[in-house]
């Protein structure tokens, strides 16, 4: 013989037993209490909130023999009858299989008819999935039920119900469970049931339950079963510090990782919007969020580091790609997609990604930190850009490190070349040698700032700086005792002038990111003229001779008749007199 399951072992069977809907209970009761009980509720909520369960126990108090304070004695006929599914005063009809008008009209022919109690109480369950012909039917019960019939109405979605038959019953509304009252609940019915439990359990079950007591029942009973070996959970961590570091290379490693567990990235990307949720109402409102207090501050704390506005995007792009899965070939792809555009959005430029950014840069004021700008790091082969790269560095300060061109600093104050002495004949001695620039300097021409500059300091400009040096390009690479002179060429003169008020800027962007002093100018690009420019160009004007003009050849002019008479051959004109 099965075991019994331990929601159905731990149902409910008075008010007081209920968890989390104190403002059912305190309704329902006085309303029994007074003997002013309605003919037709509608309870609406989530699944597992306890709705079926407390249509039973009204169902039971209405027609206890001995009822007590609004509460049923579980203990008299009646009520046994009804905790066993035999009583002739009570019900029930799942709505999502009998949802015909057939089914309807058989229930409406025993409306009438009398029963061994006080009440008849009728419990529809999922009566939402009615069809249009079966609401119609069951509206007009509810007009004008009989006096000893109370019609009860379930459903998780009160949106579809006819506002005609919402406006003649008491809505009242479930809600989900607080994370402290179900884990307080589930520990009582793990004493009761001789159940170990442990922290890492209960935090499985209230992740897993989401609120609902019959799913937090129903994932405790299969964690017990398994032992010290609770769960196949996703870290989800890892996630949350790829897009604190935005930081491409844990995001995927953390997705391989899980996918080669066997997890599916629909799940994944599921879990992963849950937890994104659960960080953005661990701020904005606590108490919704399905976890145990004192795990709250950490949550609070983890979402202010990612930020609310970066929290937000995240949900949404991620909802995008989960839906986006549905059609894909290989649903990994469109999650590995997702996590690279919110792990490095400093090439987007749509709204959201915008906020995330200046959100980030307002905390980072307001903490007083600057982070050094993150450097892509290349392949010395191919040049090509090293995927994760940032995190398989080795500096475990967590610095970027530079590059070996920036390892050789250049002197602040070089020693003066000694002076020659002055030849006794007066010749003229040859110039002393040239100090010649440093090694990182030299190691850098107008192809590899050209490189740097495409890839990672135009990208990284915001706002007007980003959209005026947009079409510019590098000219001439100097290097100097102090660093590189950069010449930055641009279309006009006064394209020119409106990029000298971001010059600043842009020269310190270029300079963190080559690791050296940068001295910029702007520059307009000449264009070189073509061959036919140049041979127009040199075109000399003559001065015409009045001699050597010859006049054209005179040709007799036609009339029209002429010309029609060429075009169409055999035709006469006709002349004729106006009136």
């Amino acid at each position: 013989m099965a075991t019994q399951s331990l929601y159905r072992r731990y149902r409910p069977r008075r008010f007081d037993e209920l968890r989390g809907q104190e403002h059912i209970v305190h309704a329902l009761r006085e309303a029994v209490k007074m003997g002013r009980e309605g003919q037709a509720y509608l309870f609406s909520g989530p699944r597992g909130t306890g709705k079926t369960t407390t249509a039973r126990i009204l169902a039971k108090v209405l027609n206890c023999t001995n009822p007590t304070d609004g509460e049923p004695c579980c203990e008299c006929d009646s009520c046994t009858a009804v905790e066993r599914g035999t009583s002739y005063d009570v019900f029930e009809l799942d709505a999502a299989s009998n949802n015909s008008v057939e089914d309807i009209r058989n229930l409406i022919d025993k409306v009438s008819l009398g029963t061994p109690g006080r009440h008849k109480v009728y419990i529809l369950d999922e009566v939402h999935m009615l069809s249009a012909g079966a609401s119609a039917a069951l509206l007009k019960v509810l007009e004008e039920p009989p006096e000893h019939v109370v019609f009860v109405l379930a459903t998780t979605d009160p949106q579809k119900l006819k506002d005609t038959i919402r406006s003649r019953t008491q809505h009242l509304q479930f809600h989900l469970l607080p994370s402290d009252t179900l884990a307080e609940h589930i520990k009582w019915v793990a004493h009761d049931a001789g159940i170990e439990l442990n922290d890492h359990i209960i935090d499985a079950a209230l992740s897993r339950g989401g609120g609902s007591a019959r799913d937090t029942l129903s994932a405790l009973e299969l964690l017990s079963a398994g032992g010290s070996d609770v769960d196949d959970s996703i870290d989800l961590s890892e996630f949350v510090r790829a897009l604190v570091d935005s930081d491409t290379g844990i995001a995927l490693s953390a997705t391989a990782h899980a996918v080669s567990n066997g997890h599916d990235p629909r799940t994944l990307c599921e879990e992963l919007i849950r937890h994104l949720r659960d960080l953005f109402l661990s701020v904005m409102s606590p108490e919704l969020v399905s976890v145990r207090h004192d795990q709250l501050d950490q949550l609070a704390i983890t979402a202010r580091d990612v930020g609310t506005a970066s929290i937000v995007r995240a949900m949404e792009r991620l909802g995008s790609a989960l839906v986006e899965m549905r059609f894909a070939p290989d649903p990994r792809i469109m999650l590995e997609i997702a996590l690279v555009q919110l792990t490095r959005d400093d090439g987007a430029d749509d709204q959201s990604a915008l906020l995330a950014r200046l959100e980030r840069l307002e905390r980072s004021v307001a903490e007083g930190v600057s982070k050094p700008v993150r450097e892509t790091q290349r392949s010395s082969a191919t040049g090509k850009a090293i995927v994760g790269g940032r995190a398989r560095r080795s500096d475990a300060s967590g610095s970027i490190p530079r590059p070996e061109s920036a390892t050789t600093q250049p002197d602040a104050n070089p020693a003066p070349d000694p002076q020659p002495a002055s030849s006794p004949t007066g010749a003229s001695e040859p110039p002393a040698a040239q100090p010649k620039p440093t090694t990182r300097s030299s190691q850098h021409d107008s192809h590899s700032v050209g490189a740097v500059w495409s890839d990672s300091v135009r990208s990284s400009l915001a706002g007007m700086a980003r959209a005026l040096f947009a079409p510019a390009s590098i000219g001439a690479v100097v290097a100097t005792d102090s660093g590189l002179s950069v010449e930055i060429l641009l279309p006009s003169e006064v394209h020119a002038q409106k990029c000298g008020a971001h010059r600043e800027a842009v020269q310190q962007q270029l300079a963190q990111s080559l690791g050296m002093v940068v001295e910029l100018t702007l520059s307009v690009e000449r264009t070189t003229p073509t061959s036919d420019s140049r041979a127009s160009s040199e075109i000399v004007e003559e001065p015409v001779d009045p001699n050597d003009i010859i006049d054209a050849p005179n040709t007799p002019q036609r009339s029209p008749e002429e010309e029609i008479a060429d075009i169409f051959p055999g035709t006469r004109l006709i002349k004729t007199t106006e009136d």
